[in-house]
């Protein structure tokens, strides 16, 4: 029996199940999401604002990001849907230029507001 044979009889067939077992724990964390919607409170410097964008950091791995360009002469609402893996993250923030970092606690089905107003107004 060659090496080949020897892998492709005995080896790939535990390989393979060890494989569909992570797959299978994959579909079932993905149901352990938190759902939220996170809202970005530019208060009155919404009319200044004219690019933001955000990225949900949580456990080191960017979860979600968020762009809005203003159009015209204010910005839209900043409001985006997010599916958390844990309850606790980092909103990486970026607005005309002017870097910004808040933690976050989202509970399911809640909206998280984050008040901007005071550092874009600086």
């Amino acid at each position: 029996m060659t090496r080949y044979d020897f892998f492709r009889r005995r080896i790939a067939p535990f390989l393979f199940i060890g494989l569909l077992g992570v797959i299978a724990l994959d579909t079932c964390r993905k149901n352990e999401r938190t759902h939220a919607t996170i809202v970005l409170d530019l208060g009155s410097a919404r009319d200044r604002v004219r690019s933001i964008e955000a990225e949900l950091v949580v456990d080191g791995e960017v979860i979600n990001t968020f762009k809005r360009t203003a159009i015209g002469s204010q910005m839209g609402p900043c409001k985006f849907e997010v599916a958390m893996p844990a309850k606790d993250g980092e909103l990486r923030i970026v607005a005309d230029g002017k870097p910004l970092v808040r933690r976050i606690h989202a509970e399911e089905t809640g909206i998280v507001t984050v008040s901007l107003e005071s550092d874009l107004l600086r």
